[in-house]
């Protein structure tokens, strides 16, 4: 009977660390997915004018909406949008079917900028997009270009202060230190 109630507690034991487990694995898999989501976001908007100015230039100089999508990694600097760009490129140039692969993308940015860049995308697929309409479109992103770029930089300076401030406090209590050392010292041997 004892060794029931043993085996009995070892297996609840055991089936709470495997659930603790579990939730602690599910747990990380969201984490991973929100940070994925916010760096693609961020990436994106990064990415994002410069991207519109190649495809405005290659629309300008007349190049085929297939041409300028297979070839549109070519702009963009960050790796993991240069790796899902490039992947995209790839399944255009084997199949030749721009829908798929606008699909391909539809699923790997699934947020308001990813939906925007591809809704322009598809409309350059189908019909080609008018200078007008990249014309409107370039004002608008020039400036959610320079906000990013605005964001980035706070973020810079408050890094670089907090940076500088503890570098001070640092070097002020390597001075002040041996300083308030010798203070005490010397009061303590005038006033004994």
């Amino acid at each position: 009977m004892m060794l029931q109630l043993s085996f009995i507690t070892t297996t609840k034991h055991q089936i709470k660390q495997d659930d603790t487990t579990k939730s602690i694995e599910k747990l990380k898999d969201i984490l991973v997915v929100i940070k994925r989501q916010k760096l693609t976001q961020t990436t994106l908007a990064k990415n994002f004018y410069r991207m519109y100015k190649y495809l405005y230039i290659q629309a300008a100089s007349g190049s085929r909406a297939e041409d300028m999508l297979r070839s549109m990694h070519l702009v963009v600097y960050d790796k993991e949008l240069k790796k899902t760009l490039l992947k995209m490129s790839a399944m255009i140039s084997q199949s030749n079917d721009v829908h798929k692969s606008l699909l391909y993308l539809r699923s790997q940015f699934k947020n308001d900028d990813g939906d925007v860049l591809i809704s322009i995308l598809e409309s350059i697929a189908i019909s080609g997009l008018s200078k007008d309409a990249f014309l409107r479109l370039d004002h608008m992103l020039f400036q959610k270009y320079l906000s990013q770029l605005r964001k980035d930089t706070q973020k810079i300076k408050q890094t670089y202060f907090i940076s500088v401030v503890f570098f001070v406090i640092a070097a002020s209590g390597v001075i002040l230190v041996p300083l308030m050392d010798q203070m005490l010292l010397s009061a303590n041997i005038i006033f004994k």
